[in-house]
């Protein structure tokens, strides 16, 4: 953790962080007290269900968080490119640097994984360890090519093959029974990703299904398609850089780009026959969290930066601007330990709203230590 006097002169927009913010609301306390609030209300059994993620097939908006924080890196990575590039950083610095948040983000993962506790079936990838190998094929990538329509271009390529993989090719070991299936090739027990997830590190995998199967949701095998997500991240954090276009039309175009992304979805869906599986980070579900990531930047950024209603934004800001110490706090529980220790009395009390009471307090308790962090402008970076 370091302090950084120069946060918010790198060219970085408001928006980027509140949303990210927002992102991040959802699982520091935000998801389980919406639904403790429909428990509480005995209403809105459908918005219960979307804070929870889908169990293979579908999506739900829990299933967006990861991609959303995904595409915001890549947004971020061409207002940090330019800004290494005014410092008058070498080609092999911007490398070191990439290649460094890569890693780091990686052993941070791993360090939730067991290998900490020398377990030998430690889990080798993470949520953190995928963000961390995704953005860095995305931004290396973005950094070797030039031009913005074959950058595009490496987008399709990638959604196209993974889709082609999996649409074509199966698990060697699956049953016909299961491939003649409403899933095909694309169910758990006969997809070719987890088929070499299982071959190659099958000691290390995290999700046990039926008897002594196991499947990673974050697989080095669907790194491909992340990279895609965060390179469509970049082209938008292209777009909002460009000092050609007027704010607003900056805001219709991710609206635009929106709908395409959602026209496209449906195309991989409906003509193409892909699946939506998070879990194998699947072309139509790319393309339909693109959509979404799209729509929310759009909101964000023609409410914050262009309408300039940013004062509401003091509920997300902080947290956005040091979004990976948050994630820390919540896999380590430090949040959780605080607001049982402050707000014990309030966890005792509160009844059928416990369980929203409880999350309630967890956001605040991130809130309050993001804020001062956040005032002495000390920022966990990677």
């Amino acid at each position: 953790m370091k302090k950084d006097n120069d946060a918010q002169n790198l060219g970085r927009l408001d928006s980027l962080d509140v949303l990210r913010g927002f992102d991040m609301f959802f699982i520091t306390g935000g998801a389980a007290m919406i639904v403790g609030l429909c428990a509480a209300l005995n209403c809105c059994p459908w918005l219960a269900q979307q804070m929870r993620h889908v169990d293979w097939q579908g999506l739900a908006h829990h299933d967006t968080i990861f991609p959303l924080f995904l595409f915001l890196a890549g947004v971020s990575w061409p207002f940090s490119l330019s800004s290494q590039l005014k410092r008058n950083r070498s080609v092999l610095q911007i490398h070191l640097k990439l290649f460094q948040r890569v890693i780091t983000l990686f052993l941070l993962g791993l360090s939730f994984g067991g290998i900490m506790m020398f377990r030998p079936d430690f889990r080798l990838m993470s949520v953190l360890g995928f963000i961390g190998l995704a953005w860095g094929v995305a931004a290396l990538i973005y950094l070797h090519v030039k031009k913005n329509s074959i950058r595009i271009i490496s987008i399709f390529a990638l959604l196209t093959a993974y889709w082609a993989l999996l649409r074509f090719f199966h698990a060697p070991d699956a049953s016909q029974e299961l491939l003649l299936g409403p899933l095909g090739s694309f169910a758990k027990e006969t997809n070719i990703v987890t088929w070499f997830d299982r071959m190659v590190y099958p000691n290390h995998l995290m999700v046990k299904v039926g008897k002594g199967f196991l499947y990673e949701p974050e697989s080095l095998f669907a790194v491909t398609n992340g990279a895609a997500h965060a390179l469509i991240g970049m082209m938008a954090g292209t777009l909002l850089k460009s000092t050609s276009i007027t704010p607003s039309k900056k805001a219709l175009s991710l609206f635009l780009c929106s709908v395409g992304a959602l026209l496209l979805g449906a195309f991989f869906t409906y003509v193409l026959g892909d699946v939506v599986v998070k879990a194998l980070w699947t072309s139509s579900f790319v393309l339909y969290a693109a959509s979404y990531s799209f729509f929310m930047l759009a909101l964000f950024y023609f409410v914050i930066d262009v309408k300039g209603w940013s004062k509401w934004g003091v509920l997300f800001r902080s947290i956005g601007r040091n979004s990976i110490l948050v994630y820390l706090m919540n896999m380590t529980g430090v949040t959780g330990s605080i607001s049982r220790w402050i707000f014990k009395g309030v966890h005792a009390n509160a009844g059928q709203w416990r369980q929203f009471a409880v999350h309630l307090t967890f956001f605040i308790a991130a809130w309050a230590v993001l804020a001062y962090l956040d005032k002495k402008k000390v920022y966990l970076k990677v």
